[in-house]
């Protein structure tokens, strides 16, 4: 439902079919295509790695709308991740309250489906339906309204149809027929509620889920306890000062982030696209060809260190984890600072020449005060040295 209402505001938006791409949930994080602005108005449950930081390619930019986590703790990349994209609108208080609790910008959102129209509401309608209601609900409903009471379902398995296509056909069959619809599904409730179709929601448990508690604010929640209190001369919730409220502020923020990232990415596109050859990295390629020129076994349990500080020494860090599992950083060294690089305190590299069995990767950008201290080390033949090439 949250999709056939986001398909009503771009319509309102003047953005045609064509302008728009969808993408299955199972491919945002690998999703290689046009640039997109993604307005994010369903749960995004499954485990990844990272959390919500690793759901979504780099060539997507979403727009949280209606966010809703079962979880209520986050990993530090996720509050990194969520403070970038703040403020990110929340369909349910809970989730509210976990994001604020850690200090992000957040507000209450609710369900992208209450800016459904409202249908016409000069004509007559005269269909009972009761979508997936309690069983025992109907011990309470009046006879006149159960006997002509037609009785559906969204649950499914197996389904042969697109759901967002199964989802339109209920949606416009509640539209064009229901005089009331019996439920205890939110979207089932909320899109008819939105396009004044009387709704009496309802949960056979003495609680109401989290994820329905914002809904309170525009209609009953009945429980097991109060369904002898139901008026079952239920009336239309019109809200359409809210409703309209809640639809600018959706487009306001889905042209904010277009009107942000446009340009940008269509210059970083027209430079994308093109017919690649295959790159190196020229400022580690020499220590590369001598890595694979020397270590013949792949898992050897190989010796090594790295002479410099330097995103070079980062580089040949991964490189060398990635393609030769068992070989061994021992030690970093660097003439100037003393830090930790993969675990490792950096030493002077007057220490090399008690290490002979290392190799040693010199990365250095510091070409005069490297040389001073190779001089310092000539005579040693047991010491062995890689070089990168100075590129200037």
């Amino acid at each position: 439902m949250q999709i056939i209402a986001i398909d009503e505001l771009y319509k309102s938006m003047g953005i045609l079919e064509d302008e728009i791409i969808y993408i299955d949930t199972n491919n945002l994080a690998t999703y290689d295509g046009e640039y997109v602005v993604l307005p994010v108005t369903m749960p995004l449950v499954d485990y990844r790695t990272g959390g919500i930081s690793g759901r979504f390619s780099q060539r997507i930019v979403p727009v949280f709308l209606g966010f809703t986590m079962v979880k209520d703790t986050l990993l530090p990349e996720e509050v990194a991740y969520f403070n970038r994209m703040a403020p990110i609108g929340c369909r349910d208080e809970r989730t509210l309250n976990t994001l604020r609790n850690y200090g992000i910008k957040s507000y209450l959102h609710g369900c992208i489906t209450a800016t459904f129209p409202l249908r016409d509401m000069s004509k007559k309608y005269d269909k009972v339906y009761i979508v997936d209601a309690p069983k025992e609900i109907e011990k309470f409903i009046p006879n006149h309204l159960l006997n002509k009471a037609v009785r559906k379902t969204h649950m499914h398995e197996g389904l042969k149809e697109e759901p967002k296509q199964l989802m339109q056909q209920y949606y416009d069959e509640y539209k064009n027929e229901a005089a009331l619809v019996i439920t205890s599904l939110l979207h089932c409730a909320l899109p008819c509620i939105a396009a004044g179709i009387p709704v009496i929601l309802l949960k056979s448990a003495d609680a109401v889920t989290y994820r329905f508690a914002w809904l309170e604010k525009l209609t009953k929640i009945y429980t097991g306890p109060e369904f002898k209190e139901i008026n079952w001369n239920q009336q239309p919730v019109l809200f359409e000062e809210h409703k309209n409220r809640v639809k600018n502020l959706t487009i306001k923020r889905l042209r904010q982030a277009h009107d942000e990232y446009s340009e940008i990415f269509d210059l970083s596109l027209y430079y994308e696209i093109r017919e690649r050859k295959h790159y190196i990295n020229d400022a580690c390629q020499t220590l590369v060809e001598y890595i694979d020129k020397n270590w013949i076994n792949k898992y050897e349990e190989y010796n090594y260190s790295i002479w410099g500080l330097t995103q070079i020494g980062e580089y040949m860090i991964s490189y060398i984890n990635k393609n030769y599992p068992n070989a061994k950083l021992c030690h970093v060294y660097d003439s100037y600072r003393k830090e930790g690089l993969s675990g490792i305190v950096s030493e002077h590299p007057d220490m090399i020449k008690k290490f002979p069995d290392e190799l040693v990767l010199v990365a250095t950008n510091g070409a005069v005060g490297a040389a001073e201290i190779m001089r310092k080390l000539e005579g040693n033949e047991n010491l062995k040295f890689a070089y990168m090439k100075i590129v200037i």
